[in-house]
């Protein structure tokens, strides 16, 4: 469970450097569905599928903004670049 975290923050940290609001959307609904079926597959009751979700949520969320404050910090400034 830790290298799933680990791994989860990574992917947002990344995603908010690289990517704008609108690819984190269809990310954070397909991670919904996973997570679901990775705490089901585990055999969690519903206590700890929606703990499941809301921590994997909650820290994919974190790391993206903390991506968007990187990237803001970080970026060239004076051109834009438009991505997605």
């Amino acid at each position: 469970m830790p290298y799933a975290a680990i791994a989860l923050a990574l992917t947002g940290f990344l995603l908010g450097v690289i990517f704008r609001f609108r690819v984190l959307l269809p990310i954070l609904l397909a991670l919904l569905f996973g997570s679901i079926v990775f705490s089901l597959g585990r055999g969690a009751g519903l206590l700890g599928v929606i703990w499941t979700v809301v921590m994997a949520q909650a820290i994919i969320q974190a790391s993206y903004f903390l991506g968007l404050v990187a990237r803001s910090l970080f970026g060239t400034r004076g051109h834009t670049r438009r991505v997605l």
